[in-house]
């Protein structure tokens, strides 16, 4: 997910909250129709409260991070769930000891997970490590000093684990060996755009992704040009290296216009754009099936934001899936598949930042077999 998104996650910057400002309370009349996905009950935060991304190691453990108390006068404060498979349940974040907001989640099978979280009072960036009790934090490179940004993470089945930001106004990807952070290799071509997302395939191929790049490591890097991407890149799903799907959206706040949802595909060749359901709204991230095939998009849709607006991909064609109806916006940030399962996560909030003061939002689509 692109971490600079100041829109739809209710933890933007000024920019954002400004132009979301401008935009009309949608109607009651949303579509009823939902499309299997459930609403699941957690524990409220302090108002204004957001989910940014959720990480699933199974059926019986997931996580899910964002934060709460955002208003104009304040940072908010880290927030952090977790899942047992029964119930989601709040964890203690208070020793994190920052101001601010947990941007990402990852996690593998086996149960490992990390987690970004941003000081924004203090503009820094750290990682962290599930202890099985709560978030400990992990020494990364240049995270004492400002403005060395951690956009996303991804983990490995055997525990290592790769992310991408940048250092001192340079991009970087990092590799977590099991003991220490390490910088790979710069892209030989010198692009200079910072990767906002990293990706491993089932193959065990590392994807970055951006607005102005894309590549995969395999141990050396493989780079795609880059052309017609949404200015806000939130997920990429690499089926094959000829076969590359690039979600996000485009904002413009000119008059206080909705952002428009972008759906991008490589074909070997070039890359093509893929019209979808809904224009007006947003793309926030996609997953694939247990062979890195399509799968699903998570979005919402302006006006109609009284419900999810997902996609789903059938017969070769991505297709409308509907979230239950809510008498509040539901303005989801992330989308998670459960390994092993065809079971799905998506998380947000039902609000923009700041008023009204929205509450997290989590929703379930469980179907039947395994995945």
């Amino acid at each position: 997910m692109d971490r600079r998104r100041f829109v739809g996650g209710a933890l933007g910057v000024a920019a954002g909250a400004a132009g979301a400002a401008l935009l009309p309370v949608p109607s009651a009349g949303a579509a009823a129709r939902a499309d299997g996905w459930q609403q699941v009950p957690v524990p409220d935060g302090a108002e204004m409260a957001a989910l940014r991304a959720v990480a699933a190691a199974g059926p019986r453990l997931a996580w899910a991070v964002g934060t709460e108390g955002l208003d104009r006068d304040t940072y908010g404060k880290p927030l952090s769930y977790v899942w047992n498979g029964t119930a989601w349940s709040r964890t203690d974040t208070a020793g994190l000891g920052f101001d601010g907001s947990l941007m990402d989640v990852a996690a593998n099978a086996s149960g490992d997970a990390w987690a970004v979280g941003l000081d924004r009072e203090n503009s820094l960036w750290h990682l962290y490590a599930w202890d099985g009790d709560g978030w400990e934090r992990v020494p990364l490179p240049g995270d004492s000093t400002p403005g060395n940004p951690v956009y996303d993470i991804t983990v490995a089945p055997d525990g290592d684990a790769w992310a991408v930001g940048s250092y001192d106004g340079t991009p970087r990807t990092l590799h977590w060996n099991g003991r220490r952070w390490r910088r790979l290799r710069p892209l030989p071509s010198g692009n200079n755009n910072p990767a906002v997302g990293v990706r491993r395939t089932r193959r065990g191929d590392i994807w970055i992704h951006g607005s102005g790049v894309c590549a995969r490591w395999d141990g050396a890097w493989h780079e795609i040009p880059v052309e017609g991407h949404p200015q806000y890149v939130t997920g990429m799903l690499p089926t094959a290296s000829d076969d590359i799907w690039v979600c996000g959206y485009n904002w413009v706040l000119t008059g206080g216009r909705p952002p428009g949802a972008r759906l991008r595909h490589y074909d070997g060749t070039a890359w093509h754009h893929v019209e979808t359901p809904f224009v007006a709204g947003e793309l926030v991230g996609i997953v694939g099936d247990a062979r890195d095939r399509p799968d699903r998009i998570a979005g919402w849709e302006y006006p109609n934001w009284n419900q999810a607006h997902h996609l789903r991909w059938a017969d070769g064609s991505w297709i409308s899936e509907r979230g239950p109806a809510s008498a509040s916006p539901v303005l989801m940030n992330g989308i998670e598949r459960v390994p092993g399962t065809r079971t799905y996560w998506a998380v947000g909030s039902t609000s923009f930042f700041p008023r009204p003061p929205g509450q997290v939002r989590i929703e379930r689509l469980s179907l039947p077999g395994p995945r």
